[in-house]
Formats: C-alpha cells, sequence, structure tokens
C-alpha cells in the first residue's frame, strides 16, 4: 500500500485572476506539500508572476480559494499578504533598497516579526552564513554597488529574516551568469534541507529541474503538466508543456 500524500502547506484551489477584464489566470489547481522544493516553469507572460503574487497573500484572487494549513485564507490578502503566517515573497527584481547597506535591508526583513535585538542579531547570523565572503564582509556597502548575483542573495537572506515556513521566489535566475544562478538555487536546496517549503517560478526550466522535487508546467494562466523532478520522463513533460503536445509529437 502506498503512503499517504502530505498535507499542502498551501494549496491554490479554482484561482481566477483578472486585470481589467483580462484573464490572466484560470482554474489554477496547486498543493505545495510542506517540506517539498517546487518549481512552477513556463514562458513569459504564462501566470507565473501573477500566481507567486496570491499564493504569498499579496493580492486577492478574482475566484477561487487560497488555503493555508488547511484553513480558507482568501480573505487575508493584502499589503503584508501572509507574512504573520509565515509565507514570505521574494519578488522578480528583487525590489531591494539599493541605497541602502546590505546590513540594513536585511533588518528590514524582520521588521514586524515581532523579534527583539537579540532575536534579530540570531536571525543576523544565520542569513549571512547562507551568503557569500564578499557579501559578508561588504555588510556595510550599499546595495545598488553588488553584482545582480549578490544583491539576490541578500534577497533570499531578507526574506529568511522573518523566519518564513514557505520561500515563494519569483525568477530567481532573472540576469544572473550561470555560476551564480547554481549559487542560487544550491541556497535554495540549503534552505529546504532546513525544513524550509520552497516553490520558485522560473523560466529556466531545466536548470530548476536539477535541484527541486516536484514540477508544474503553466502556460495561458493554466497548469498544463505537473510531475516528480526524478521522473525519467520530466523533460519530455516539460517540453511538451511549453511547445504543446503536437509540436513535441
Amino acid at each position: 500500500m502506498s503512503e499517504p500524500s502530505p498535507s499542502p502547506l498551501i494549496e491554490a484551489q479554482r484561482i481566477e485572476h483578472r486585470y481589467e477584464g483580462v484573464l490572466a489566470l484560470h482554474g489554477i489547481d496547486l498543493a505545495v506539500p510542506a517540506g517539498t522544493f517546487l518549481a512552477v516553469v513556463g514562458p513569459n507572460g504564462a501566470g507565473k508572476s501573477t500566481l507567486a503574487l496570491l499564493l504569498a497573500g499579496a493580492m486577492s484572487p478574482t475566484g477561487g480559494r487560497l488555503m493555508l494549513d488547511g484553513a480558507d485564507v482568501t480573505a487575508r490578502a493584502g499589503r503584508r499578504g501572509l507574512v504573520e503566517a509565515g509565507v514570505a515573497l521574494i519578488p522578480e527584481g528583487r525590489r531591494l533598497f539599493g541605497q541602502l547597506s546590505v546590513q540594513e535591508n536585511l533588518v528590514l526583513g524582520a521588521f514586524g516579526s515581532g523579534a527583539g535585538r537579540a532575536e534579530t542579531a540570531r536571525r543576523l547570523a544565520e542569513a549571512y552564513a547562507l551568503m557569500p565572503e564578499a557579501v559578508r564582509q561588504g555588510k556595510d556597502r550599499a546595495v545598488a554597488t553588488l553584482s545582480g548575483g549578490e544583491q539576490q542573495m541578500v534577497a533570499i537572506g531578507r526574506a529568511l529574516m522573518a523566519k518564513p515556513r514557505l520561500v515563494l521566489i519569483d525568477e530567481p535566475s532573472l540576469g544572473l551568469a550561470p555560476i551564480l544562478i547554481d549559487k542560487v538555487y544550491e541556497t535554495l536546496a540549503a534552505l529546504r534541507a532546513s525544513g524550509v517549503t520552497i516553490v520558485v517560478f522560473e523560466q529556466l526550466a531545466v536548470k530548476a529541474l536539477q535541484y527541486v522535487d516536484r514540477f508544474a508546467v503553466i502556460d495561458r494562466g493554466e497548469i498544463r503538466h505537473r510531475g516528480l523532478a526524478a521522473d525519467p520522463d520530466a523533460r519530455e513533460t516539460l517540453r511538451m508543456g511549453y511547445m504543446g503536445a503536437d509540436a513535441a509529437a
């Protein structure tokens, strides 16, 4: 007898979203079990960023429900999203405060989490432990002076300052050299190993497949395929998801 599937930490149920009448997402069903590393992959304009914002509770869907720990949290969507419930979003483009230092950006990540001075210092130490030596040594530098890869690591560290259970990261590979993309994914894999659930929204599907447990292909606002990264047919499934069954035949 097969083991029962773990209960979802977060789940989209028939989620729809419209922008000024234009349907961006249609009937999205997506369950993310706790402790997994999931990639939602698809071409530009497929709906990845919209889904990331909705799963983070940063905006409300126009249809469907968002469930967290089995409870309906759709009505809790707002500017701070589900931060207090342990959900952290790293948006596309990172959105760091470029003129503030690395450390100032990190400390802002703990704002509103109730962490005192000692706890904030402990979280800073944990965040710095994941970062390249150049970032640790340059903690007083303005973030705008860092490379794209270094800024992405700071964005991950800022999210960790809130002690999240779930990290959603939109386009982590955007604009980065291959060696830096690997470093970002290695860091995310280390977080997953520590018990944090990770969801990446990514165009570089083959790269994501090297690190994640599960994947879902989104295109034109719908989930087209889903599967396990370890499946021998996973890459062919991705190709079908991007190109369509006829093109893959």
